[in-house]
């Protein structure tokens, strides 16, 4: 049976691939040993995709973790991934291979393939399935790609040869209290005792029969939670450690030493031309820190147009940089990616009169399993300098929530450094005035609250005035 590809599966990839039946016919033959135990690196090119208007994108600090738990579910394997240097991540922007059937992805993958790398490609929908792998490339789905998932490690397995354990099983309904079939859909049916394991389903002796072709639970000894019987009538569990298998994440957890036989032996022949390094390029150290230049310690910056700098970090190439109002990153105003570089210049307008918080973690090619324990936090405050109310230097002002729903209140946060009285006015869009009253300001934050049970659905604004000037802000009154 070929490998070929199905819809609207876990993984859309079925078969064996010619190479596979080849290596297993030929198994001792000289060009398939596959050397010994040293480290094998493989380069990889990520094809992000997002719509026709660039929405969508899986994450790039995702893409990384994605590719860092890859390399400890292959380490086993002395199988290492990195992303191809100076040509890691590419963009692309079509909403037709966005969401695909196979059409659209045999289309996706041949206008952007690149030679002499794995190509993983991360789409909303690969035709159905969580992912696949097909004419030379792996296609991924963002909602598979999770962290601590094995799909890409299942994906990638397929790339370099490997086929699932339960071959002619894929898409076939059956009552597994009924003894198996002899065959399905043309492969023989691997029996327990063994005696046709290297004729029969993925042709490997180190894996046990499995016949279960859709996602499922393991128990507490990593097996099938229900029993099988294979052609005999013998009675067993399927194995749900595997990469390979269908059982939950959670679950799976090695490929065996024949499948590692048969990868490494793939990487020395069909895909030789990805072994371009025998040794390890430059590690980021574990506790390396990305050191925050400025701003930093409270500075002000003008909200809508400022820069951020910060040191080199040794070996590294990729800097990803967030910037939130909270502590927590959620949500990120802005969330940039800059290669090769220390300096991102911010342009966009981000929330005025408000406490922000940055910071940078850093990232090679090499090197994508960085982590967020060790990162330097930097705050500035956001202002409108060239404003010419003196006010607007002296305190922060914030109206939330922003619509605001009729009757309910809204809250102008106040965050001053010194006391102050002053006038809280309400008007319309006509100038009518609403409400006024007068506050009394202290040092810290202050907490307005605005009623709207008198005020009718529309634009107000709020206006705070003292003897420095005054600030304004529009708030939306829902119906």
């Amino acid at each position: 049976m070929a490998q070929g590809v199905i819809s609207n599966h876990w993984c859309g990839t079925v078969g064996r691939s010619a190479w596979l039946t080849d290596y297993q016919n030929n198994r001792n033959d000289v060009q398939y040993r596959s050397g010994d135990s040293t480290w094998l690196y493989v380069p990889m090119t990520v094809h992000v995709v997002g719509n026709d208007n660039g929405n969508g994108y899986y994450p790039l600090d995702l893409v990384f973790r994605i590719v860092c738990e890859m390399n400890e579910q292959y380490n086993d394997a002395r199988i290492r991934f990195y992303l191809m240097p100076g040509d890691g991540v590419r963009y692309v922007n079509n909403t037709s291979w966005y969401v695909h059937d196979f059409d659209g992805g045999s289309e996706l993958i041949n206008n952007n393939r690149l030679p002499d790398r794995v190509n993983a490609f991360i789409v909303a929908d690969p035709a159905g399935n969580c992912g696949y792998s097909w004419q030379d490339a792996i296609v991924m789905g963002k909602g598979c790609s999770n962290v601590g998932n094995s799909t890409w490690a299942h994906e990638a397995g397929h790339h370099l040869s490997l086929p699932h354990p339960f071959v002619g099983w894929e898409g076939t309904s059956w009552n597994f209290q009924n003894p198996a079939p002899n065959s399905i859909d043309g492969n023989a049916v691997e029996r327990v005792d063994g005696s046709n394991c290297y004729e029969a389903s993925d042709r490997f002796c180190d894996t046990r029969p499995d016949y279960i072709s859709y996602r499922w639970p393991c128990d507490g000894n990593f097996e099938s939670q229900f029993s099988l019987k294979d052609p005999a009538g013998e009675i067993f569990r399927s194995d749900a450690t595997l990469f390979m298998g269908y059982s939950y994440d959670e679950c799976a957890s090695r490929f065996t030493p024949e499948q590692i036989t048969a990868m490494r032996a793939n990487l020395h022949t069909e895909h030789a031309a990805y072994l371009q390094i025998t040794e390890p390029l430059g590690e980021i150290a574990d506790d390396t820190m990305v050191q925050l230049i400025s701003p930093i310690d409270s500075v002000t910056v003008q909200y809508d147009q400022f820069n951020l700098h910060w040191n080199k970090v040794p070996n590294a190439t990729y800097y990803l940089v967030d910037v939130s109002f909270t502590k927590s990153f959620a949500p990120k105003m802005v969330l940039e990616t800059v290669y090769n570089d220390t300096m991102l210049h911010i342009t966009k307008p981000i929330p005025n009169n408000r406490i922000m918080y940055w910071r940078v973690r850093a990232y090679s090619e090499w090197d994508v399993c960085q982590h967020d324990d060790n990162i330097q936090l930097g705050v500035f405050r956001t202002r409108n300098l060239s404003t010419t109310s003196e006010l607007e230097n002296v305190l922060l002002a914030d109206l939330t929530p922003n619509p605001v729903g009729g009757g309910q209140s809204a809250t102008l946060l106040i965050i001053t450094e010194e006391s102050s009285d002053a006038q809280l006015q309400v008007t319309d869009m006509a100038g009518r005035l609403c409400q006024q009253r007068s506050i009394s300001l202290s040092a810290g934050e202050n907490d307005l609250d605005i009623p709207t049970s008198s005020l009718q659905a529309g634009l107000y604004m709020v206006t705070l005035r003292n003897q420095k000037g005054a600030i304004i802000r529009r708030l939306v009154v829902a119906e």
